[in-house]
């Protein structure tokens, strides 16, 4: 029961992880009180889970708690609980030997003390790198590589920061971080932008230009512009620079990005300036003053807004304790009811809440236990299915091919004189190896739980080849629309499809005297649109009864819920086969 409980609180951690980050996002746009508001709904949700935690001994549930509290309040500016609950969830980590997430912890503890401490970050994050690269953690170094070297630059040792770019932008190509990699290089081409290594500059920045311009990164690809920039603003190429500023300024203001507008109008500015251009100069550093004010205004009003109110609170109150002083018992009586009431009210809603959250529980828990129940049924039918196989694969396998080498021995070992003995010899051991064919055809069939359009390609491919040596003079022609080659089917849909393609194509070599076979596999209208067509002598519909290949391919097809017609005349018979 701990252990279900446990991954229940788990998957609450996880939701509440994606609320936090969700919940940051917007603190920077919404007015301060309420942002307050937002971040203390956060910080008493994740104290909570962290008692919860605690009570039944599940400390790394209790440590995460810790670690997203400690974002919570970076982002909310209060930088001294942002250390404590970081220190706190460090401790659990270290206590319970998580050396991936106490890499990760003390890495993130490092980065977010860059401005109030730099020589503490460096501290913190030293201890992150050296934990993650000593048990090569992956997922930590992804991070760790880049911020370090973020601080090495901000501590003016650009060729450490050089070398910890690079490093982080190995692992990133690694696991083919298309998002990240951008970042990396624009990283690396600013510190050789700032040693005037401008041809090594330009390499990375329009290779992360590319990459972000693939990926429609409007706000990459603006930051980009911007970089371009500075780079022939170093070289002194102000009017190129400045149009380079331009496009950055034109994406800023579409979508709204108010920093970035801010700076884009300081450089545009500075470019004029050199320029010689003083009134577009003076111009754009007005914008730029205007937008800094509005940034200010942004996280500074609402703060005034709080202070005006709470004056006005206070300034208030004073008033009505002045002129109320002789109704003060009476406000005491109705104050004290007004506390009753609030707590009995209180503890309604704790009533309520337990009990919500107890029903919640017990429906997880139905949920995990069918889950479990599921995969356990899914197993013990796969497995079967593997026994099923292995026992056809070495019994009936072994048999036919036992057949196979005994006809051979014969065929061999005595000086057979009778033409039809030898023919007849021959025929039983290519039904055996026809027969050990199918047989493979079924146990791949059998050992896989979805078979893609591809699987089929490659399996229609393999049996035209061996039509192609039996009739020469007939011409195959197989085509696949590519979009359905991702298509995925059940091994029944799959298996159902390939015996009936091969059924028909069988029926023509062998029946209808053609000489093209054309088999054609596409989407129509959402629907899995196969024909197999050919230009043979055809048949009467009307007249011919239909024998047990006919029968079974419509049989194969309905099976799987799908449509099969066929029409014949002297012309070519053609099948089709809607899905």
């Amino acid at each position: 029961m701990r252990n279900l409980i446990a991954f229940l609180i788990l998957i609450g951690w996880n939701v509440g992880f994606c609320q936090t980050k969700k919940s940051i996002d917007s603190l920077n746009t919404i007015p301060f009180a309420i942002r307050q508001e937002k971040a203390a709904s956060l910080i008493d949700d994740y104290l909570l889970n962290a008692k919860l935690a605690n009570k039944m001994n599940y400390s790394l549930g209790e440590a995460e708690s810790y670690s997203n509290l400690s974002l919570v309040y970076y982002y909310d500016g209060k930088y001294e609980s942002d250390l404590k609950y970081s220190l706190k969830a460090i401790a659990i980590f270290e206590k319970i030997n998580n050396l991936e997430k106490l890499a990760l912890e003390y890495g993130e503890l490092g980065y977010r003390m860059k401005k109030t401490n730099l020589v503490k970050a460096i501290y913190y994050m030293q201890k992150g790198k050296t934990i993650a690269e000593k048990n090569n953690f992956q997922k930590p170094l992804l991070s760790i590589y880049n911020n370090y070297g973020y601080l090495k630059e901000l501590n003016q040792e650009e060729d450490s920061a050089l070398f910890f770019y690079k490093k982080g932008l190995i692992i990133k190509e690694k696991i083919q971080d298309s998002v990240g990699i951008p970042y990396s290089l624009n990283n690396i081409a600013l510190i050789y932008l700032k040693q005037k290594k401008y041809n090594e500059a330009t390499i990375l920045l329009n290779l992360a230009f590319k990459i972000r311009l693939k990926l429609k990164d409007e706000i990459g690809i603006a930051e980009n512009y911007f970089y371009f920039g500075d780079l022939n603003f170093n070289q002194q190429k102000f009017s190129i620079a400045l149009a380079f500023y331009q496009k950055c300024l034109n994406i800023a203001l579409k979508n709204n990005f108010l920093d970035l507008s801010k700076t884009c109008f300081k450089a545009i500015s500075e470019s004029n300036e050199r320029l010689g251009n003083a009134k577009e100069s003076l111009y754009n550093y007005k914008k730029f003053s205007q937008y800094k004010d509005s940034l200010f205004s942004i996280e500074t009003n609402s703060k005034i807004a709080a202070l005006e109110i709470q004056f006005d609170t206070e300034k208030k109150e004073k008033l009505l304790l002045e002129k109320d002083a002789e109704a003060k018992q009476k406000n005491i009586l109705i104050l004290g009811i007004s506390v009753l009431a609030f707590f009995i009210a209180l503890i309604g809603f704790l009533i309520y809440r337990q009990q919500k959250i107890k029903t919640l529980q017990q429906v997880q828990e139905f949920k995990l236990k069918s889950a479990i129940s599921k995969i356990e049924n899914q197993n013990k039918l796969q497995e079967q299915r593997l026994n099923i196989s292995r026992d056809l694969h070495d019994n009936i396998g072994a048999q036919l091919t036992f057949i196979i080498s005994s006809v051979d021995n014969i065929k061999y070992a005595f000086d057979i004189t009778n033409g039809k003995l030898d023919n007849k010899l021959s025929n039983i051991s290519n039904f055996a190896k026809d027969t050990i064919v199918e047989l493979r055809d079924t146990i791949w069939a059998m050992n896989s739980n979805e078979i893609s359009f591809e699987d089929l390609e490659i399996r229609i491919n393999n049996y035209i080849e061996k039509a192609k040596e039996a009739k020469d003079q007939i011409s195959f022609s197989f085509a696949i629309d590519p979009v359905l080659k991702t298509q995925k089917l059940t091994s029944v849909q799959g298996m159902n499809i390939y015996r009936t393609i091969q059924e028909a194509v069988n029926n023509a070599i062998k029946y209808a005297n053609a000489s093209v076979i054309f088999i054609n596999a596409k989407e129509v209208e959402n629907q899995i649109k196969i024909i197999i067509q050919d230009n043979g002598i055809g048949f009467d519909e009307k007249t011919v009864e239909k024998g047990n290949g006919l029968k079974n391919m419509q049989k194969r097809i309905e099976e799987i819920g799908g449509e099969f017609h066929l029409s014949s005349s002297n012309e070519g018979t053609r099948i089709e086969i809607l899905i």
